[in-house]
């Protein structure tokens, strides 16, 4: 049996990963890192300061609670003054790539904006490649106000303490048979 070795026509497949270069910005992808914007409010709910950093992910798409907790702890002072924590936004671009043409025509932006309520692990969705930088994680920060923590003299509750009778006896009643 004689068999002729044809020799396969592979160039349609180098054809197809050339094509495919040219889209890869569009396909969704893990997000590696984010932008941290700290904003520093003031006892008059004025911005004081914006601060904006990038974040690297340990892992994909992923920021873990000690890692949150790390970063509020890091921000919570800035220029010697006390700033506790007011709200945490995460924004996170979850676009497909057949709907950018209906969102640039259409003024609705706030669909991927949303509160993070508990300090927890916060998670983001995987993004287009091309729209990854817009991808952020917004800290809130208030002024800590020193006035609070000083309570007047004259403005103190008093302890009552109640006296409970001790001298109660138990008696024991007996059953007769």
């Amino acid at each position: 049996m004689n068999f002729e070795c044809e020799k396969l026509d592979d160039e349609w497949i180098r054809i197809f990963e050339k094509n495919d270069k040219l889209y890869q910005d569009f396909y969704k992808d893990d997000l590696y890192y984010t932008n941290l914007q700290i904003i520093y409010l003031n006892r008059l709910n004025e911005i004081d300061k914006i601060k904006q950093e990038s974040f690297l992910m340990t892992k994909p798409n992923y920021i873990s609670r000690e890692e949150i907790l790390q970063i509020l702890n890091k921000n919570s002072i800035d220029n010697e003054r006390t700033y506790k924590l007011l709200s945490i936004l995460k924004y996170n671009v979850t676009l497909d790539a057949e709907d950018i043409t209906d969102f640039l025509k259409t003024d609705s932006n706030d669909t991927f904006l949303s509160v993070i309520q508990n300090i927890d692990a916060i998670s983001f969705d995987k993004t287009i490649n091309m729209l990854q930088d817009l991808n952020d994680l917004i800290l809130i920060f208030y002024e800590k106000s020193s006035e609070l923590k000083k309570t007047p003299s004259n403005n103190v509750t008093k302890k009552t303490f109640l006296k409970l009778n001790t001298n109660k006896k138990t008696i024991k009643k007996q059953y007769k048979e």
